[in-house]
């Protein structure tokens, strides 16, 4: 009977004998048959028997196994963890490789992974024939060829068959270009397209570049257009970076206007006053005139405005005065007074001015005074003249400082 399908071997019929029994040909026939029989059944442990089902370990390993060395053994996790099965061997040539995998492999199936170490950089186009089973094209990004440099020398090299070509997956070590153009920066790149590019010329300034080769040390770059930068020197200690209107320059944080000699005429006028402007002082002399109409300050807009000014002035000689005209800065109205002081107008907001000061007449009188006026514009003058108009200076010097 053999073994009874679960592995256990019993005896056949007649099995055990007692003592005393006669052996008999049926008995012993039967007996050895049977037990031939299961043996032939058993795995010899020499391999001239061939399993005829699964062999279930039960949790067992097999161990002290041998490498595979055909594709139809298994292999040993030596082997698989040594990526013996997908390295390539004697790797070769440029653009044309060829490689040896293990176990005689004699056909491309789809899936196929395989890694090598390049024997060299591409110069192009490249294929890859394996056991001399047939070139395929080597491609990138699904059916892309390669360029040069896709492939660097003694890089590693991963490939996979898509059941047509081999498709790179592993990173290339060197990237080059087939072609390079710095379009109209005015740069103009060498013809290599491997290796170091060398741009030669001057970087436009539209594109960024400076339109010169240095800077002088501290100096500050300012923008001109697309013609060459310009650069501004510290200038003198103390300076600052402030716009004239057109570009920035290197100034005084006060700007000190021209001193007008205020010998004759009626008024001493002060122009091109910038916009940007937030207080302007007011610098008297030994101011005079031939006349004992009051000395005003009148500010403007384009024009200077003669209108709209409210203030008050009081000196130690005669009563205060209010004059709408223009700011009353007089210290004292006779002919021939001598007046000297500063005041200030301050912007408040908007167009609107506020001014206040003090004023000496010959050293002997003093006069305060303060007012306001509002523009119809950002202010671009000021004018120091008398309220008739006609009177004229005849002695010292007026002169302004803005902010």
């Amino acid at each position: 009977m053999a073994r009874n399908g679960t592995g256990t071997y019993n005896l056949p019929a007649g099995n055990p004998v007692v003592t005393g029994s006669t052996i008999s040909s049926t008995w012993a026939n039967n007996t050895l048959n049977d037990m031939a029989t299961a043996l032939t059944g058993s795995i010899a442990k020499d391999g001239q028997t061939t399993p005829t089902g699964n062999l279930p370990m039960g949790g067992y390993a097999h161990t002290g196994v041998a490498d595979a060395t055909v594709r139809t053994m298994y292999g040993t996790a030596g082997q698989i963890q040594d990526s013996a099965f997908t390295y390539l061997t004697s790797p070769s040539g440029t653009d044309t490789m060829t490689a040896t995998a293990a176990l005689g492999m004699s056909a491309y199936v789809t899936g196929q992974r395989f890694f090598f170490l390049a024997p060299s950089t591409n110069t192009g186009a490249s294929t890859l024939n394996i056991n001399a089973i047939g070139a395929k094209a080597i491609t990138k990004n699904g059916t892309t060829a390669l360029a040069a440099g896709d492939i660097a020398s003694g890089a590693v090299i991963q490939v996979v068959y898509d059941g047509t070509q081999f498709q790179l997956v592993s990173p290339s070590a060197v990237t080059t270009v087939a072609s390079f153009s710095a379009g109209t920066t005015g740069l103009t790149p060498s013809t290599a397209t491997t290796g170091a590019v060398t741009l030669a010329g001057t970087l436009a300034v539209a594109n960024g570049g400076t339109g010169s080769t240095s800077l002088t040390a501290n100096n500050v770059i300012l923008g001109n257009g697309t013609s060459a930068v310009q650069a501004v020197a510290p200038g003198t200690s103390g300076n600052v970076l402030k716009s004239n209107g057109t570009t920035w320059v290197s100034g005084s944080a006060i700007t000190s206007g021209t001193a007008v000699i205020t010998t004759s005429g009626t008024s001493a006028d002060f122009t091109s006053i910038p916009s940007t402007v937030k207080r302007i002082t007011v610098m008297f002399s030994q101011v005079s005139t031939n006349g004992s109409s009051p000395v005003i300050a009148q500010l403007g807009s384009g024009s200077i405005q003669t209108t709209g000014y409210f203030g008050f002035s009081q000196n130690g000689v005669t009563s205060g005065t209010s004059i709408t005209s223009g700011i009353n800065v007089n210290a004292n109205p006779d002919a021939g007074s001598s007046r000297s002081g500063n005041f200030v107008f301050t912007l408040l907001s908007g167009n609107t001015w506020v001014v206040s000061g003090v004023m000496s007449d010959n050293g002997a009188n003093g006069t305060v005074f303060a007012g306001n006026v509002t523009l119809s514009g950002a202010l671009d003058r000021l004018r120091i003249t008398t309220v008739n108009g006609t009177d004229a200076f005849d002695a010292g010097s007026i002169n302004i400082l803005y902010e």
